[in-house]
C-alpha cells in the first residue's frame, strides 16, 4: 500500500514538474525579454549623449538639428520667463539672466526666435568643453528624472553649470531645455 502511494506521488510530481517546465519557458523567455529591453532603454539616453557629442565636435548641424528640439527649448525659456506658468528649467544663473535682459533690450520680444538658436545650443555645449575631449569630459551628473526625462549637467569653466534637459519623443530623445 506505501510502496503504491510512492508511486502515486511520484506520478503527480512527474506532472507537476513537467506542468513548471512547460510554462517555465515563456515566463523565462518574457523575463530576459523584458530585461533586454529596460538595459537597451536606461542606456538609449546615454547614446543620444554621445551623438551629441559628435556632432558638437565635428560642427555637424544636420546631426544637431535632429538631436536638439529648437521649438521645445524656446517654449521652456518662455516659461520660465512667465512666473504663472510652470517650467521644468531650475534655477537660472546671473550669466543667463544678462543674456537674457540684453537680448530682450536689443531684440525685444521675439528675443527667443532669434537669440536661441543651433549656433546657442553648440556654443553652451561648447562652453563647457575641455580643450580636445569635448563636453562629455565636463559631465558632472546625468541621469533620469523622469520616465521620459533625463537630465545633464555640466561644469563649465566659470563654475556656472551648464544644464541639457533631454525628452523622450517620437523621434527619441533629444533636447528640450538648455539653461546655465
Amino acid at each position: 500500500m506505501r510502496l503504491f502511494r510512492f508511486r502515486v506521488r511520484d506520478h503527480e510530481m512527474a506532472l507537476v514538474g513537467r506542468a513548471w517546465r512547460r510554462t517555465r519557458t515563456p515566463v523565462l523567455r518574457a523575463s530576459v525579454v523584458l530585461l533586454v529591453t529596460l538595459l537597451l532603454y536606461g542606456v538609449w539616453p546615454y547614446a543620444t549623449l554621445w551623438q551629441l557629442h559628435l556632432a558638437v565636435m565635428h560642427e555637424d548641424q544636420a546631426a544637431l538639428a535632429v538631436l536638439v528640439d529648437l521649438d521645445a527649448v524656446r517654449e521652456e525659456i518662455a516659461r520660465r520667463l512667465n512666473k504663472e506658468r510652470e517650467s521644468l528649467i531650475g534655477e537660472l544663473s546671473d550669466p543667463f539672466i544678462e543674456w537674457l535682459e540684453t537680448g530682450l533690450r536689443q531684440s525685444g520680444p521675439g528675443v527667443l526666435q532669434s537669440q536661441v538658436t543651433l549656433d546657442w545650443v553648440r556654443d553652451q555645449l561648447i562652453a563647457a568643453t575641455a580643450p580636445g575631449f569635448g563636453f562629455l569630459s565636463a559631465l558632472s551628473y546625468c541621469f533620469f528624472d523622469s520616465v521620459r526625462g533625463f537630465v545633464v549637467r555640466m561644469d563649465r569653466g566659470d563654475g556656472t553649470p551648464v544644464t541639457l534637459r533631454l525628452h523622450l519623443d517620437g523621434r527619441g530623445w533629444r533636447v528640450s531645455a538648455v539653461y546655465y
